[in-house]
């Protein structure tokens, strides 16, 4: 039987700046197996803190101390502010700054994103129209809301107190500095004769954690495509979750780790105790949640990956980074399964095909981050304005057959369309629009 590991995260007592000791965490919990006998000797880890500890023979462990993980860097405050006529931004380090113009009713009115160099500089805006607008900015682990008055393109200042540039929502500067230095990490179990079990946290979390670990010789299943079956029952939504992956994150990345626990859920509703195997969404983002660009391929592990019925997809990274998976089985290379091991192109066999083969990546042919606008602002939003993300091609159609890396689809709204319509079509601005509805490639550190 499989061991059942439970975490009880019990205090968080800081969270400092940089340059500041790091965080002092105290983790308690029980290692148990799936009777609920306590399982001995199993060695837990936080990865990045590097605190570790050892269950005893009652299988309660306390993993407590400073961790060697540092806050994020922040940027001088007001980061954002009205100069000049223009929004001009305060960096700290180069990164892809977000911009997203409200009408005083709320109504969003444009987004802009752009790549912006450390230090300051304008950032220029256009077709603001005349009225109050809310300007709500993100740059790396920065975020504000801007207050200004447009008047013919040329913005003013609009704060009660001309001594404060930037004027915020209550809470939003507090919540500014606790997302800039927010703590994530990952709880790692190893026993021996189980494999290696991963669980994604943060200092912010509380209540029961748990990992399952399979037990070595367990079946193989380290690969799938998401199902729009699964997706349906995890966003609670016919439309699917579209190019908000939050999935109940909040802060820097929360959109990738997101995704993440989206593909651990999926993984556990097809093969029960599978979820804890490491899975990563094979998404690219241009800030996680250190602020830091990330490339799908370089989140996924080392191969090599298998289908729910164990059939090799790749052994190895190189061999994904072709048109189509290499040197794995064939029979499914050219239609990838989803978490059931069923061939996606016809996921119910009792009734006709779907044209169902747009995947979203955010990424070239090399996993790495295809463009700024390609990610749904970093899979948070499912706003029109938020760029056309990319996708890859599960199975090829039209000799259209690149995996990783294919066209740019219609929008980031959430949306399904199943028949063929000859492509992306950026009037229909859904996740969907030329065949599909938001579904990712997941793969595990675990065989």
């Amino acid at each position: 039987m499989p061991c059942l590991i439970r975490f009880v995260l019990l205090a968080a007592a800081s969270v400092p700046l940089f340059g500041q000791p790091g965080p002092t965490l105290s983790l308690s919990g029980i290692v148990t197996d799936s009777s609920g006998a306590p399982v001995a000797e199993a060695a837990i880890r936080l990865e990045k803190g590097s605190l570790t500890a050892t269950s005893g023979q009652d299988g309660k462990f306390t993993l407590m101390g400073s961790t060697a993980l540092r806050g994020g860097a922040v940027s001088r405050d007001p980061f954002a502010a009205i100069r000049g006529g223009s929004l001009y931004l305060s960096l700290a380090e180069e990164s892809e700054a977000a911009v997203t113009v409200y009408g005083i009713e709320g109504t969003i009115l444009s987004t802009v994103v752009r790549r912006q160099g450390a230090g300051g500089s304008a950032f220029d805006l256009s077709d603001l129209g005349t009225g109050v607008r809310f300007l709500r900015v993100r740059a790396g682990m920065d975020e504000a809301v801007v207050k200004a008055f447009s008047s013919e393109g040329v913005l003013h200042s609009a704060v009660p107190n001309p001594g404060d540039p930037v004027q915020a929502f209550p809470g939003r500067r507090a919540a500014k500095r606790s997302a800039a230095v927010a703590y994530y990490d990952v709880i790692t179990a190893t026993k021996t004769g189980y494999l290696k079990g991963y669980l994604s946290i943060s200092v912010s979390e509380s209540g029961n954690l748990a990992i399952k670990l399979l037990k070595e010789g367990s079946p193989k299943f380290s690969f799938f495509v998401t199902s729009l079956k699964s997706l349906r029952a995890l966003s609670g939504s016919q439309n699917g979750f579209g190019g908000d992956l939050r999935y109940g994150e909040t802060g820097p990345g929360a959109g990738l780790r997101g995704a993440d626990k989206i593909c651990a859920a999926t993984a556990e509703r097809s093969m029960p105790a599978s979820g804890n195997k490491g899975w990563r969404a094979f998404l690219s983002v241009p800030s996680d949640a250190n602020g830091k660009q990330a490339n799908a391929v370089d989140r996924i592990g080392d191969g090599p990956w298998h289908d729910r019925i164990g059939r090799l997809v790749a052994p190895k990274k190189s061999d994904l980074l072709a048109s189509r998976p290499m040197n794995g089985d064939p029979t499914i290379q050219n239609d990838l399964p989803n978490e059931d091991g069923v061939p996606n192109h016809r996921p119910d066999p009792t009734k006709p095909a779907e044209d169902n083969h747009h995947f979203l990546t955010g990424s070239d042919g090399t996993g790495k981050l295809y463009g700024a606008n390609s990610t749904c602002l970093g899979w948070t939003s499912t706003a029109k304005e938020s760029g056309r993300p990319r996708i890859g091609f599960s199975y090829p159609v039209s000799g259209r057959m690149h995996w990783l890396s294919g066209q740019d689809e219609g929008g980031c709204g959430a949306g399904v369309n199943l028949l063929e319509t000859g492509g992306s079509d950026p009037n229909n601005p859904i996740v969907g629009s030329g065949g599909g509805y938001g579904g990712f490639y997941c793969l595990a550190f675990n065989p």
